[in-house]
């Protein structure tokens, strides 16, 4: 479902415009009118070769008068349009992440969550004695249930 969505994003970005559209519409009707207006003056019918001809000028004129259309881009496209550069962002701000890009702007900027600052605290006084190993352990662990988890498995 993301792979058609993300084409169908695509193709909606890529899609001409509506002036262009109807530019290309009135030249299609314009050949059609002359190949008409062809079979007309094999026939001799000079009634249906005029309705050809006036076919003809006025698909020139829409063509003329769609250079003057401004394209105006409906609401929804371009809410979808800012859904999907918010997506996109969203996406390289994890992925940044998960290819390690954000424990090394840590260390550049030398920013240290709190729960790593408190352990480390911990340990220090640990360390130096004014605190029990032992309490360390049960302070570390019961911050951290992923430790806990590590801590129980053999």
């Amino acid at each position: 479902m993301t792979k058609t969505f993300l084409m169908c994003m695509f193709m909606l970005l890529l899609a001409c415009s509506r002036p262009q559209r109807i530019a290309e519409e009135a030249g299609a009707i314009r050949d059609l009118a002359e190949s008409s207006r062809q079979r007309f003056v094999a026939h001799q019918d000079t009634a249906g070769e005029a309705e050809q001809v006036e076919i003809i000028d006025r698909s020139s004129a829409i063509a003329v008068h769609a250079a003057g259309v401004q394209d105006v881009e409906p609401p929804i496209l371009q809410t979808v349009e800012l859904v999907a550069v918010a997506v996109a962002v969203v996406a390289a701000v994890v992925l940044a992440w998960q290819l390690g890009l954000g424990i090394l702007l840590r260390r550049l900027f030398g920013w240290i969550p709190e729960r790593e600052r408190s352990a480390a605290k911990l340990l220090r006084e640990s360390v130096a004695g004014e605190t029990n190993l032992r309490e360390a352990v049960a302070v570390m662990r019961a911050q951290d249930p992923l430790l806990d988890a590590a801590y129980r498995r053999p």
